[in-house]
């Protein structure tokens, strides 16, 4: 498995882990749980338009997205903030949003069920 991709960065895992293999266990699973959260969070605030809770989440998720190194998510996460702020919760940018957002998300939870 590649090391450095756009869903995350595995080698500051490794670096942070420093070879101890119940520590990176509790990484990775501490890391899905927090994109499950996000998912579900973030899209129940959609479906809601609650700006509110959609600027918690993406705050709540901020440490994670940066610590590993989760581009692709940041990107969807970013553009999504972008859309919200410019078009609202009516214009089809959103939906683009959406499906982009449960895709980078699904892809990420694979990757890291895979290196689990």
């Amino acid at each position: 498995m590649e090391h450095l991709n756009e869903n995350i960065d595995y080698q500051k895992i490794e670096e942070m882990v420093e070879g101890d293999e119940d520590f990176r266990r509790q990484l990775l699973e501490a890391i899905i749980l927090a994109i499950e959260e996000l998912r579900q969070v973030y899209f129940q605030a959609l479906e809601e338009e609650n700006v509110e809770a959609i600027k918690q989440a993406r705050h709540k998720i901020k440490p994670t997205l940066s610590l590993f190194g989760l581009k692709r998510l940041t990107k969807v996460l970013y553009v999504g903030k972008k859309v919200i702020l410019e078009e609202g919760f009516q214009h089809s940018a959103l939906d683009r949003h959406k499906e982009e957002l449960n895709e980078a998300s699904e892809d990420l939870l694979n990757d890291l069920k895979a290196f689990h």
